[in-house]
């Protein structure tokens, strides 16, 4: 007790000193808890994503990413689109022992009213067995009869001032002029960024984009959730050059990424804090120094070698928490501050112009294409984990940085120190 009164009271002696050898820890927390925050805001949001939107067990596209329609590409060419499968395939698939219901739709970016998003054609039966349907909040959903009729989010209806039952010009790719289609329903999805998409049916998607008999995915239902990894091996067997994914594979995928960046964020942050343990060095160097006749006297009235570097391990310490203790608290403030002054950086959506970005084509393969063609920037996930990992190494580091000065401390010869002038 008598070391931690002695290691306060010499700190609030030099609060300046202290203040400064403290904000070195507080800019390496603050760095590693913003990055951390960011890195746990977007695995969070990409597991929210198979919670709210999984329904099909796996899903079956083609084995190219990518093509170009109009087959020149570049920077004067036409946007790329997905690429197609046959649409004769989905009647494969539904005969592969194990599989429950499959439901062939076509997604590509158009554009409504001017407005670019994605647009999913689907066959409406199929989809609602396989996937469970959209979370329709006004009007109803698509049905077999459904020609030139569109389902929309209700952030796309805000946003273009639509109301139910009104006609919207629905174009495909470059295309200027469009089809007219009435806005039979609304689904809401809980997230803003998944709501700015359209539904219409398979066959109008195809109509309108040309690829007649062709689909971008195939969604499928099992039998059995248990049977999902064998379903895959025989599609992948039985139908050649497509890519099968499910969306537990995909969130791995994510995962791992997100992992990677972890560690790669951790260590920017690490190298901080190793820059920030020298000034704890340096200061506590510089107090074992200034007060060598008081230690002289300490150890004279009997105090043991174990006693001194307790006071002076103390010290270290407690600028060690100050250091956590801000470094949290600023990196909390700063970890919401930090995605708007870097917009675009940590987005894990898709651009306006439809083009999607890794992280969000993996998430949504596996999802069945339910994706919006807007952007959506990782919000900050600030966990009781990340609080006690990063107020733990401001912790850690005033402790190692402090051992050496309190060795020294603790070494010194009574007569010696009280010579000291």
């Amino acid at each position: 007790m008598f070391s931690w009164s002695l290691a306060v009271r010499n700190l609030k002696r030099r609060r300046l000193r202290t203040a400064l050898t403290a904000s070195g820890i507080v800019v390496g927390i603050s760095m590693m808890f913003i990055l951390l925050s960011l890195v746990s805001g977007m695995e969070t949001q990409a597991r929210s994503m198979a919670r709210a939107l999984g329904g099909a067990d796996i899903t079956v596209s083609n084995s190219t990413s990518f093509r170009d329609r109009m087959g020149g590409g570049g920077f004067f060419g036409a946007l790329p689109s997905p690429s197609t499968l046959d649409a004769s395939i989905a009647e494969t698939i539904s005969g592969i022992p194990g599989v429950y219901a499959v439901s062939p739709q076509f997604s590509f970016s158009g554009s409504i009213n001017g407005r670019r998003v994605t647009v999913y054609g689907v066959e409406p039966a199929s989809y609602e067995i396989v996937t469970g349907g959209l979370n329709i909040v006004e009007g109803r959903f698509l049905s077999e009869n459904s020609d030139g009729e569109i389902v929309m989010g209700k952030a796309m209806m805000d946003f273009l001032n639509l109301t139910l039952g009104q006609t919207v010009n629905l174009s495909a790719g470059q295309e200027e002029e469009g089809r007219i289609f009435t806005v039979v329903g609304v689904f809401e999805t809980g997230m803003i960024f998944q709501e700015y998409a359209g539904y219409v049916t398979l066959a109008d998607a195809q109509n309108i984009t040309g690829e007649h008999g062709l689909v971008t995915q195939i969604l499928v239902k099992c039998e059995d959730p248990s049977t999902v990894s064998d379903v895959v091996s025989l599609i992948s067997s039985t139908v050649p050059d497509v890519r099968v994914t499910t969306p537990t594979a995909t969130i791995q995928q994510a995962s791992q990424m997100l992992n990677t960046l972890t560690m790669f964020f951790a260590t920017i942050g690490l190298v901080a804090l190793f820059a920030g343990s020298f000034g704890v060095i340096n200061t506590m160097i510089m107090s074992v120094t200034e007060r060598t006749r008081e230690i002289g006297v300490l150890k004279a009235i009997g105090a043991k070698n174990h006693n001194i570097m307790k006071i002076f391990l103390a010290e270290s310490l407690l600028i060690g928490l100050i250091g956590g203790g801000v470094g949290v608290a600023v990196g909390s403030i700063l970890a919401y501050v930090f995605p708007m002054l870097t917009s675009g950086l940590f987005a894990a959506g898709a651009s306006p112009f439809g083009m999607r970005n890794p992280f969000s084509s993996a998430v949504n393969a596996g999802l069945g294409g339910r994706a919006t063609s807007t952007i959506m920037f990782a919000t900050p996930a600030i966990t009781p984990l990340n609080i006690t990992i990063c107020f733990s190494l401001g912790a850690l580091v005033g402790i190692l940085a402090g051992l050496y000065p309190a060795w020294r401390a603790s070494r010194m010869k009574p007569v010696e120190a009280l010579r000291h002038a």
